[in-house]
């Protein structure tokens, strides 16, 4: 990939919530992660909520796409978006365009490093066990110790030893639905 300050990936969702465009550096960012599939044919005319793969998830992007038509106030979401050798923060903004559109915006704001977590990597072979993970800050719920780091959780679960991984299942830990559902609280008491 070719090197950019801070590179921005876009789509365009249409009024039905539809993928209705996806830019050239999107769709090499989704190669270059091994989402081979993720091509311009196989996302159009799709909904947006079939590429997402837990209900708490779905639900707290709903409540931005009404915010957001709603109001016409963007709303920006700070994600991970890690790879099995790099911890990639992000944030996303979500725009209302003029057509009625909204625009996904994600923005690469910091890339470190990290020591290879292969439960990341989508090709491994996967046990029966699954691993509880949030969509927007990947820490994981390991019980009785709450929601942990990566780096932690590998330790913690011995992930760096293990002949297979477990399953991931996301959902949104209650930290970050908290602070979302927070940015848009204000907007909605203005309105009533």
């Amino acid at each position: 990939m070719f090197a950019l300050a801070s590179p921005k990936y876009r789509y365009y969702i249409n009024d039905e919530d539809f993928i209705a465009e996806v830019d050239a550096l999107w769709l090499a960012f989704a190669r270059e992660n091994s989402a081979t599939e993720l091509t311009e044919p196989s996302l159009f005319s799709k909904p947006i909520w079939d590429f997402i793969a837990d209900s708490p998830t779905r639900s707290l992007y709903k409540e931005i796409h009404a915010h957001v038509r709603l109001t016409g106030n963007p709303v920006t979401v700070p994600f991970r978006c890690d790879s099995p050798t790099l911890e990639r923060h992000m944030q996303l903004t979500v725009f209302k365009c003029s057509d009625n559109r909204l625009l996904y915006e994600s923005t690469l704001m910091r890339v470190v490093p990290q020591r290879r977590l292969d439960v990341l990597d989508s090709s491994q072979k996967r046990s029966r066990d699954f691993l509880t993970m949030c969509s927007f800050c990947k820490r994981s719920l390991v019980e009785p110790s709450g929601w942990l780091d990566m780096a932690d959780i590998a330790l913690h679960l011995r992930l760096y030893d293990r002949q297979l991984i477990p399953e991931l299942r996301y959902t949104v830990c209650p930290e970050c639905e908290n602070r979302l559902y927070e940015k848009l609280r204000p907007s909605y008491q203005t309105l009533s």
